[in-house]
């Protein structure tokens, strides 16, 4: 089974094995945690600081994320989480060495520069909590991470 990170249901995607959706996901939340300010940004660092179950992620399409009508600084925002992401913001942090994730940040980057959300109203990926506790936004104090819906840092696990 693999992950799928993509634009749209049944447009261009990243596909990935377990193995590389979790480091993908792992680089991109000390950047995603840096930089979250709003209500969006702060849902965004959460899923993928959650995007976790048993020992594989599911993914998620963009358009599964609750885009607002302020969608252009939104998609802004994830393009300077991968920014940070490709350099290298927080990887010291990381037990391994990342293999081949800056090949996927350059493909994500790339679907999400194309990326135009729906028109109409999104409903948002079944891990996006529209009023998370402010527990979810506590932070590793390790790893600054958001311990998330799980208490716990995706880095300590």
């Amino acid at each position: 089974m693999g992950d799928w990170f993509g634009g749209s249901a049944g447009g261009p995607g990243l596909r990935l094995s377990n193995g590389a959706a979790a480091v993908f996901l792992d680089v991109l939340a000390p950047a995603a945690c840096e930089l979250a300010r709003t209500g969006f940004e702060r849902g965004f660092a959460l899923l993928v600081c959650n995007s976790r179950i048993g020992s594989g992620n599911d993914g998620f399409d963009l358009d599964e994320l609750p885009w607002s009508a302020e969608w252009a600084d939104e998609r802004a925002f994830l393009l300077q989480v991968i920014e940070l992401a490709r350099a290298r913001f927080g990887w010291e942090l990381l037990s391994y060495e990342p293999p081949f994730v800056d090949v996927y940040l350059v493909e994500y980057e790339r679907l999400v520069r194309d990326y135009r959300p729906p028109v109409g109203p999104v409903e948002p990926a079944r891990m996006w909590d529209p009023a998370p506790e402010d527990a979810a936004f506590v932070r590793c104090p390790r790893h600054g991470l958001f311990l998330g819906d799980y208490t716990d840092c995706r880095l300590c696990l």
